[in-house]
């Protein structure tokens, strides 16, 4: 699944991308590419348009877990690099749609199905969030190294 690609710029741009203008997609450590993530997270911190937001509570209903970390798009006008904000434009937005090349969108945003007048688009990935966070779990020491790397802590 995580190779299909649901992208259809023709009816995002029709619509004005409703999606991106409610809430940026999550990513996933793939979209930071297998080899070197610790480095392609600190470079992506130190181009400021990522941000690391959570799943509040544990993701993986076991409570043992006060909340679980995940990498998005930042929210325009957003500055922080930890940053939970819900709902907001995509950072990577503009008039002509996505800045980003298709193969560089996060996961969610390349499952994400869209239809006419951007009414009922399909999430593939049902809870993306929630996904998200479950996904970057092994990763959350990786995570904070690469904020500290780039001068910022979790408070």
């Amino acid at each position: 699944m995580e190779n299909k690609n649901y992208l259809n710029i023709k009816l995002c741009k029709e619509c004005g991308g409703a999606c991106c203008k409610r809430l940026p997609g999550a990513a996933f450590p793939k979209d930071f590419g297998e080899k070197s993530l610790l480095e392609n997270l600190v470079k992506a911190f130190k181009r400021n348009k990522w941000a690391i937001d959570w799943w509040e509570g544990d993701p993986t209903g076991k409570n043992k877990l006060e909340k679980a970390y995940y990498i998005r798009p930042k929210i325009k006008g957003a500055d922080n690099l930890f940053d939970p904000t819900f709902g907001g434009e995509c950072i990577f937005l503009n008039n002509k749609g996505c800045k980003l090349p298709p193969e560089e969108r996060p996961l969610s945003c390349r499952l994400l199905e869209p239809k006419p007048k951007g009414k009922n688009c399909i999430h593939h990935l049902g809870n993306e969030k929630q996904k998200a966070a479950l996904s970057w779990l092994p990763f959350t020491d990786m995570i904070l190294e690469a904020a500290r790397k780039v001068g910022y802590e979790d408070k």
